[in-house]
């Protein structure tokens, strides 16, 4: 357990004392270095130089590998040199699905030689005749040298089909080095697999939340309000067969709530000509409530004939409802303010795709956050960047890849705070810590509520921060 720290008698208000040091003996500051910068003199939306990157040793959040393995019935191949497959090819073994995961190496001359597409074309097509299963889809993964050499990928992709004409395809890309140009390699995998999904005729009874790697929490007010609108949630770790996966095309509505899925269901739901929401995590109340009222309006358009008669009984997403979740919300962070006191908290970006909105949320409520763990800023926090730099200038915005990060981390239970997300545990060097990566599945009030219970159960007790934080996909199976 932590020792709790009492409030300090002086008003916080604008007030975050933390350092910008790491504690280690004798070492530049993460501020002397242009790791980390109070958020009164950040920029937005990039706080930090762009530059060489460090890799820390926390792969709780999903890589491509993990997100490509939700689809049933979807086998991967990787078309690429030993060295890059290395990363891979551990990930499928660690989550036990090796079976469904083949490569294809590429050597050196095959770039000279000027072959590559037709190294590319029959390799893919002989790892497919070896496997002792016949594939409902292959996701085909293409690389950085593909992009090197010029290749012609859409001539790829369509001799595979002339040749595989019963298996779907998805055009996939592992190129780290496009990062920072157009799509992420999340982002156009996300597309890629929801390419195969036909339009069907509507059930209206459906919506489908995809682009989301953790399932949504099924007590959360967003479930809620879809059951009792008379609708089916569908998400994609429902499917159990590639027939689950395709009968989405029957949906009315598709909802993501992570933002590296908004390009691919929004492109799916324009294909189909279906409607399309982003309901992202949010913390504020207002916010939560605006959510709420949106999908109640695209469900009341969906089905009239209910809104008319009154069978819409959507009693979670009213706004005069909605008082006693956020009542419960509250009174469950106060509890736990009671408990911890004025402990240091850090945040990070794995645990939300909003942390200045979290951040926002409990300095709001007491809470002593001195430090937020990211490496730029999502337009759709740009209002909590600008109220937090107005009321808590001190708050530390910390860089994760900047390479001066490798030294100045702090070592193991050498950092006396609670931590929300395994990177922030693992740069404070904390054994407590809420382990939760893209919200866990939480959302709304009722998301709040279990994310207060999970502090004061990370401040009460400890983790094994090395042994778990290295540790691939969280919420994947994992045989290590």
């Amino acid at each position: 357990m932590l020792q709790r720290i009492l409030p300090q008698e002086q008003d916080r208000r604008g007030d975050c004392p933390a350092t910008l040091t790491s504690g280690k003996r004798g070492c530049a500051s993460a501020e002397d270095v242009g790791a980390a910068v109070r958020i009164r003199d950040a920029s937005f939306p990039e706080p930090f130089a762009r530059g060489l990157e460090f890799n820390a040793p926390v792969h709780g959040a999903w890589n491509i590998v993990h997100v490509g393995m939700q689809v049933p019935e979807c086998h991967q191949i990787y078309v690429c040199a030993d060295n890059c497959m290395r990363g891979v090819v551990l990930t499928a073994a660690e989550m036990d699905a090796a079976d469904r995961f083949s490569c294809v190496l590429l050597e050196e001359e095959d770039l000279y030689e000027g072959s590559l597409e037709t190294v590319t074309i029959e390799g893919v097509a002989d790892a497919i005749r070896r496997l002792p299963y016949r594939p409902r889809a292959v996701a085909v993964f293409l690389v950085c040298l593909h992009h090197f050499v010029g290749t012609d990928a859409a001539y790829v992709y369509s001799s595979l089909e002339k040749q595989f004409p019963d298996i779907d395809f998805m055009r996939c890309w592992m190129d780290p080095v496009m990062r920072r140009s157009g799509l992420s390699p999340e982002q156009k995998l996300k597309e890629s697999m929801f390419r195969p999904i036909r339009p069907l005729p509507p059930e209206r009874r459906i919506v489908c939340d995809l682009g989301d790697n953790q399932p949504l929490d099924p007590e959360s007010e967003l479930s809620l309000a879809i059951r009792e609108a008379g609708f089916t949630l569908f998400q994609l770790q429902d499917c159990k067969t590639y027939d689950d996966y395709l009968r989405m095309g029957a949906a009315d509505l598709f909802i993501t709530r992570s933002p590296s899925g908004i390009h691919g269901v929004m492109q799916l739901a324009k294909r189909l000509g279906r409607l399309f929401l982003y309901l992202p995590p949010a913390c504020g109340e207002e916010e939560i409530n605006a959510e709420l009222a949106a999908l109640r309006e695209v469900l009341a358009g969906i089905r009239p004939e209910c809104a008319r008669s009154g069978d819409m009984r959507s009693g979670s997403i009213r706004l005069e409802d909605g008082k006693e979740p956020f009542r419960r919300s509250r009174e469950a962070l106060a509890r736990v303010l009671s408990l911890i006191g004025d402990t240091e908290m850090t945040i990070d970006h794995f645990a939300t795709p909003r942390p200045l909105s979290l951040a926002r949320l409990l300095l709001e409520s007491g809470f002593h956050v001195t430090r937020v763990y990211l490496d730029a800023v999502a337009q759709e926090e740009k209002d909590d960047f600008d109220w937090l730099r107005d009321r808590f200038p001190d708050l530390i915005l910390n860089a994760t890849v900047h390479p001066g990060m490798r030294v100045l981390h702090k070592r193991e239970n050498e950092g006396h705070m609670l931590a929300i997300g395994p990177k922030a545990a693992w740069f404070g060097g904390t054994a407590h810590f809420v382990n939760l990566v893209e919200c866990g599945g939480l959302w709304g009030f009722t998301g709040i509520e279990k994310l207060a219970a999970q502090m004061e159960d990370a401040f009460l007790h400890e983790k094994d921060t090395r042994k778990l934080v290295p540790r691939k996909g969280f919420g994947c199976t994992c045989v290590l």
